[in-house]
């Protein structure tokens, strides 16, 4: 655990020195929480049953974005920076095994972004109550708690378990990018069939999902662990 936790502060420090990824933790959590106060707030004044559970809904679906965009950044850089930075070379002379150098770099993109995500929740909630004066009545309920606090950090295992399986076998900084963002599709679809319900977000499908995405996860993390090697990255990317 000792070596986990050497390798995840490293990475948070390259990743504050990185302009990019430090601006997009910062504005992505407060354009979402705006967006999703916006949906909230003209829900409240909608009379139409349908179109108001279809604004709630989607403005549930902007917390399960943010810990699927969160990490790809976080992750693809983790690689990308290492061989930028010609510091992968050090890695290799240290005793940590490959497994805890993935599970070191897996898990400093995965804590931020939950974080980041039950922060950014508790600031909707407050600014809610500010706003309203209450937190609507379809907002604080179990579906979206068990989204908040259980599908979430799935969300994240997921896209950085395919953004460090990508990674490692890229061999451009440009397509590893590109093909990483496919580990936040898993986001974008529950928020298109949530917010095509009549009904609101009930815990029978945030079940379903949380059990399509643990196997999901175990299956990419399975594969991405298996290709995960810092000789091979280090060769591929020379």
């Amino acid at each position: 655990m000792q070596r986990i936790k050497v390798i995840v502060f490293k990475e948070w420090r390259e990743s504050l020195r990185n302009k990019m990824i430090l601006l997009g933790a910062i504005f992505l959590p407060l354009v979402m929480v705006g967006a999703s106060l916006v949906m909230v707030y003209q829900g409240r004044a909608i009379e139409v049953p349908g179109a108001q559970v279809a604004l709630f809904n989607t403005a549930l679906m902007y917390f399960l974005i943010m810990p699927a965009i969160i990490p790809v950044a976080i992750a693809a850089y983790s690689i990308i920076g290492e061989k930028e930075q010609a510091s992968m070379e050090p890695l290799l002379a240290t005793p940590i095994s490959d497994s805890e150098l993935f599970l070191g770099k897996a898990l400093a993109s995965v804590i931020p972004a939950i974080g980041l995500t039950w922060a950014s929740f508790g600031l909707f909630l407050g600014v809610c109550i500010l706003l309203v004066g209450e937190i609507p009545p379809h907002v604080l309920n179990p579906p979206w708690i068990a989204v908040i606090f259980g599908i979430s950090p799935l969300l994240s295992l997921f896209s950085v378990g395919v953004t460090l399986l990508v990674s490692s076998r890229a061999t451009d900084a440009r397509a590893a990018y590109q093909f990483s963002t496919f580990g936040i599709l898993p986001a974008l679809i529950p928020l298109i069939v949530y917010t095509s319900k009549k009904t609101l977000v009930n815990l029978w499908l945030v079940g379903v999902e949380g059990v399509l995405l643990i196997v999901a996860s175990v299956i990419v993390l399975y594969f991405a662990i298996k290709v995960f090697s810092r000789e091979q990255i280090l060769t591929r990317w020379k």
